[in-house]
């Protein structure tokens, strides 16, 4: 990215804009400021993050509302500076966000300075993986444990899941049913991030005690690795059970709690359901890369193809084989290679040949192997790190394979 931030107002507003500008340029922070001759989108692409003078005029302004939607869409951090009262709804999403500025009395020196502070704070920040795959039954969410602990130990990386597949998987792999109980009866599970209003919410100001602690290990200084916790009554975002209104309420509050993780973390990754629906939609805009795992079978580069076709769908702009990771996962399964067709080589050539996703295809590739399982533990794990492949004894081979592929990829997403 060759910027920190990208502003966007209204023409009514550009002096205002032009004033951030200079403040943002004495904080040695580049920016670019929205206007004739620039391309919104791609300038939008090339920054962490959007600063949106928000007024009357930039309610009335579609490139404004343009440039927004796309920020959102394509995992960019939005910092709405309030200029002035808003007269409707048009513009809500921005001005909920937990990062907004109130600058309704003018752009003073705190102001300005405080608008200075949270464009550091996302120029500076972690990066966002989404695992995912349109298709089931590819060992996303036992990768994503395996892969990032990988990353954790050999790397010193601070990691923090996030679960938002409804059947919550990965919080069950790694926590006993009475840790998960607890999270939830404390409302603190993924579902009181998504939820606005009611008991069961979390306030935003708690986002920061969301993540449950899961290497336990101790000794003071140490990289996190953490969780937040899933919850299964997110189905009701994959139904009609939502409205509107709420679905924008989950997806503004589901970004702040994305980007306020960015911020104390270096890896946010985010494990998805295995279809389309809104929550994919939320993973999607969120992030800054995709991995996809695919087993070797006839139809890995059908599930490849859906998740570029909804993905393009979601961010509403043509897609970079670099945002994508492709990992093949459980090769050298003999019992299926004997039919005559080694399925490993046929899928690799299958997908490295494909226009989009050939770039994408990791050299590394995770061995089949009944050490890499699903099961959930059945009682309280002192240190739930350990349950990892990277922890247990265990092949060196696939040691080696993880750590591999988890350096792979985060090259690949800048990390």
């Amino acid at each position: 990215m060759a910027n920190e931030a990208y502003l966007s107002s209204s023409g009514a507003d550009h002096a205002l804009a032009g004033e951030i500008l200079r403040e943002l340029g004495r904080h040695g922070l580049a920016a670019t400021q929205g206007g004739d001759g620039v391309d919104g989108a791609q300038a939008i692409l090339d920054a962490r993050c959007v600063v949106a003078v928000l007024s009357p005029a930039a309610e009335a302004d579609e490139q404004v509302r343009r440039d927004l939607m796309f920020a959102i869409a394509n995992g960019r951090a939005v910092i709405p500076v309030i200029a002035a009262d808003l007269a409707g709804e048009g513009l809500r999403l921005a001005a909920d966000m937990q990062h907004r500025i109130d600058a309704r009395g003018g752009l003073s020196v705190a102001v300005l300075g405080r608008i200075a502070e949270a464009v550091r704070l996302f120029s500076g920040g972690g990066r966002t993986i989404a695992m995912l795959n349109i298709k089931g039954g590819v060992g996303k969410t036992v990768l994503a444990a395996n892969l990032f602990a990988a990353a954790h130990i050999e790397q010193q990386k601070s990691i923090c899941f996030i679960d938002i597949d409804p059947q919550h998987n990965l919080s069950q792999f790694f926590l006993p049913p009475e840790e998960r109980n607890r999270v939830r009866a404390d409302a603190h599970t993924i579902y009181s991030a998504f939820i606005a209003k009611g008991p069961l919410s979390a306030p935003r100001e708690e986002f920061a005690r969301l993540p449950v602690q899961l290497n336990r290990s101790k000794g003071l200084g140490k990289p996190r690795f953490d969780l937040v916790v899933g919850d299964e009554r997110l189905f009701e975002f994959t139904l009609d059970g939502r409205t509107e209104r709420e679905r924008a309420d989950a997806l503004s509050r589901f970004h702040d709690l994305v980007g306020l993780l960015r911020t104390r973390y270096d890896l946010v990754v985010i494990d998805v359901n295995p279809c389309a629906t809104f929550l994919t939609r939320c993973a999607v805009t969120a992030a800054d890369h995709v991995v996809a795992p695919v087993r070797p079978e006839k139809y890995s580069l059908t599930g490849l193809n859906m998740l570029e076709q909804v993905s393009r769908e979601i961010r509403g702009r043509t897609l970079r084989s670099a945002e994508f990771s492709v990992l093949l996962n459980g090769v050298g399964d003999r019992p299926r290679s004997r039919v005559g067709l080694d399925v490993d080589q046929a899928t690799r050539a299958e997908i490295a040949s494909a226009p989009f996703f050939g770039s994408a295809l990791l050299d590394d590739a995770i061995p089949y192997t009944t050490n890499l399982r699903s099961t959930p533990v059945d009682r309280y794990a002192a240190n739930p790190i350990n349950l990892t492949a990277m922890r247990m004894i265990t092949q060196r081979s696939l040691k080696e394979a993880l750590a591999g592929a988890a350096a792979q990829i985060m090259r690949r997403a800048g990390a």
